[in-house]
């Protein structure tokens, strides 16, 4: 079955809607209602847009405060909370310079939610939403999405970062999406839930360490399943640089987290939710 398909190029990828059981031009309007959203969230997240609240907060000197908008602060919240979820491996603010006195555990900058401003504790701020702020932009275009009453809809990010919303046809589970490679290629239905890989294809070794500040060693990709496209984008690229004992020990403290890791032999092993038949536990 085909669904309309919209995209729109933003945060330098492409973005896509496909939308099911709405006619043509209604899912039209509301995916346009998405991609107006997206645009704001780049002039909010982007780094490179100099009036952004990401590239004010990097000017900031030691001990200066910022106010943030609402989902600059939900963003951040969200990568603060997976940094020390993952150990550091994935790290928001891993360019920065810190102090020598500062907890290695603890990220250079402290949040005030209620007055929705950021502390900088850096010598040089350096914040990098890259990992995480498209997967931000695929919830908040699919909560649009929803305000339309569209129930089922898949987005994605540059291909490698997919949220589904409902089923694409009734009594289906979900949405197909594929994981793996070659031989260890399958297919998993994906519903109210996001699934996004990482790895070395496209843009070759770009992903540091932020504990060692060195490239990651790993040359296989890897995939998250979680229940947001946030959770999903941070984590792919945290489990690229975990060793297998740590992806397992976070899947299994967290029942709704799922990670697929191609390893070198071309074999696939899954943790947490995606472990499924076929694959390498």
């Amino acid at each position: 079955m085909t669904h309309p398909v919209f995209q729109h190029e933003a945060m330098n990828t492409f973005f896509e809607i496909a939308v099911a059981g709405q006619p043509r031009d209604y899912a039209r309007h509301a995916a346009q209602a998405a991609f107006a959203e997206l645009e704001r969230l780049e002039e909010e997240l982007s780094r490179f847009i100099d009036g952004s609240h990401i590239a004010r907060a990097n000017r900031l000197a030691m001990g200066e405060s910022v106010v943030v908008s609402p989902d600059t602060l939900e963003c951040l919240l969200i990568a603060t909370d997976l940094a020390i979820a993952t150990g550091r491996a994935f790290d928001p603010a891993y360019a920065s310079e810190r102090p020598v006195d500062l907890d290695s555990e603890l990220p250079p900058y402290t949040l005030d939610p209620a007055n929705h401003t950021l502390t900088s504790h850096a010598i040089r701020l350096r914040l990098d939403l890259g990992a995480v702020g498209k997967g931000y932009a695929l919830d908040v275009m699919a909560a649009t999405l929803r305000e339309w009453g569209i129930t089922s809809a898949c987005l994605n990010s540059g291909g490698s970062s997919l949220l589904a919303l409902g089923e694409e046809t009734a009594g289906s589970g979900g949405w197909v999406v594929g994981l793996g490679e070659e031989e260890t290629y399958r297919t998993i239905p994906l519903r109210d839930a996001s699934l996004s890989g990482s790895g070395t294809a496209v843009k070759g070794a770009h992903l540091i360490d932020p504990r060692t500040g060195k490239a990651a060693s790993r040359t296989q990709r890897t995939w998250a399943l979680a229940p947001t496209a946030a959770q999903a984008d941070a984590l792919s690229t945290a489990f690229f640089l975990m060793d297998e004992p740590a992806v397992a020990a976070l899947c299994t403290a967290h029942a709704a987290i799922g990670a697929a890791l191609t390893r070198e032999d071309g074999s696939l092993a899954t943790f947490g939710a995606l472990t499924g038949p076929g694959t390498a536990p």
